[in-house]
């Protein structure tokens, strides 16, 4: 039987030193866990690289060794280890510090062992201190990049910034957009209670408690998708109908475009724009399993004009790539792959300039982010309006998820009037 903890630490180092996403490292880590040890590897791969920033300041002040000096495997066997006794209280210290010493046996050397038994130990009766600045205070208990702090405190002032960042460390809850074409929310709901998954509806979706999804027959079968509350909202308020054309700038995994086509009642044309060949496959796929046929996917990059599209558009979806800044509850270690500086509202505008040229008159469009960075949500588009008269804003909120209980999204629906 494989150790959890070992999974764990191996699903970590390579998010942390091989640019892993968290959640592909967890799946193929996942497949060699035993059922019931699957939730205690997530817990501490999610939390683990969530609160780096606090663990290693706990291991700052335990270690005699600098942090730049511990090895690489050592490094996150203590994080982990520190990890469980502050955040999993049903995991005792005792098994916490046990557990990494083996750990530290198999992939340290010979001090490796007695350097985290002294560490870890240490930790169990140590009360953290947290720094007085605000900047330095939230960034250390709440895990997060300093600039990131103090960027959002700026904007935001203490209170909002401190309510936002915890809300970033809690789970996200999992949420299923009913396929419409072949179920609805309270049947689904219903039959995922009558497999033994707790589950209820809310906002037209069902939330529920975790279980293996790709191996489930509903799901295989076609009758939902994983979608965020507030990424459902995108296709909800662009609202394309039955017999409509429809371009989506930025289509994989085809979220979005299947859950317009659904509501089109899978008559009209949906074209789904990527720029990876293997995610052009994605969108087929997932509309198969779906039992979608109106979607066309398309190799085509949303920053290049086609000028054969130029007119013909009912609506069209602008999911443009994006800092991701408003998903870090599900995906932690975006807060410390992004750089402060981008030039993501370069492109953002570049395909927002395109896709407003696929409008017919009266057409609308609507424009999306993952982030709730200002620079790339109503800067963006409050430049756009600006320099196209022929366009007004119909819709705009951004969600936060300490205010609405959904990932971090943005969303302005415009319409083009000439």
């Amino acid at each position: 039987m494989t150790n959890p903890r070992e999974l764990a630490l191996k699903a970590i180092y390579d998010i942390e030193f091989n640019g892993a996403y968290s959640n592909m490292a967890l799946k193929k880590y996942l497949k060699s866990a035993d059922n019931r040890d699957k939730s205690l590897v997530t817990a501490l791969v999610y939390g683990t690289v969530d609160r780096k920033i606090t663990l290693d300041y706990v291991i700052g002040r335990l270690s005699k060794i600098k942090i730049k000096k511990i090895s690489k495997y050592i490094l996150i066997i203590l994080r982990m280890g520190i990890y469980q006794m502050m955040y999993m209280d049903k995991i005792p210290d005792s098994a916490a510090v046990n557990e990494s010493v083996k750990l530290a046996r198999r992939y340290g050397h010979g001090a490796s062992v007695g350097f985290v038994n002294g560490v870890l130990r240490s930790a169990a009766g140590f009360n953290i201190e947290y720094p007085n600045g605000k900047t330095e205070y939230l960034s250390v208990k709440y895990s997060f990049p300093m600039w990131l702090c103090e960027k959002w405190l700026s904007e935001f002032g203490f209170e909002f910034t401190e309510q936002l960042i915890d809300s970033f460390g809690k789970s996200a809850p999992l949420t299923l957009r009913p396929n419409t074409l072949k179920i609805t929310a309270s049947e689904l709901s219903d039959r995922l209670n009558s497999d033994g998954i707790n589950a209820e509806v809310y906002d037209g979706a069902v939330v529920c408690d975790g279980f293996d999804i790709e191996h489930n027959e509903l799901y295989r079968d076609g009758f939902f998708t994983i979608q965020d509350i507030a990424a459902q909202q995108a296709a909800k308020i662009l609202n394309p109908i039955s017999g409509d054309m429809v371009i989506d700038m930025c289509a994989a995994p085809a979220g979005k475009t299947t859950h317009m086509a659904e509501l089109m009642k899978n008559t009209g044309k949906i074209y789904a724009f990527d720029i990876y060949e293997h995610k052009i496959e994605l969108i087929k796929r997932n509309a198969e399993r779906l039992g979608i046929k109106i979607i066309e996917p398309r190799l085509s990059d949303g920053e290049t004009y086609d000028d054969k599209l130029c007119g013909t558009a009912d609506k069209v979806l602008c999911d443009v790539p994006c800092s991701g800044l408003g998903i870090i509850r599900r995906k932690p270690e975006i807060k410390w792959n992004r750089e402060q500086n981008t030039d993501l509202p370069k492109i953002q505008r570049n395909i927002l300039n395109n896709a407003a040229e696929y409008l017919k008159i009266g057409g609308e469009l609507l424009y999306s982010t993952c982030t709730i960075e200002n620079e790339e949500n109503g800067a963006v588009t409050g430049a756009f309006l600006k320099d196209n008269g022929n366009f007004e804003k119909v819709y705009e909120k951004t969600y936060y998820p300490h205010i609405d209980n959904t990932d971090g999204f943005y969303i302005c629906k415009m319409r083009r009037n000439k």
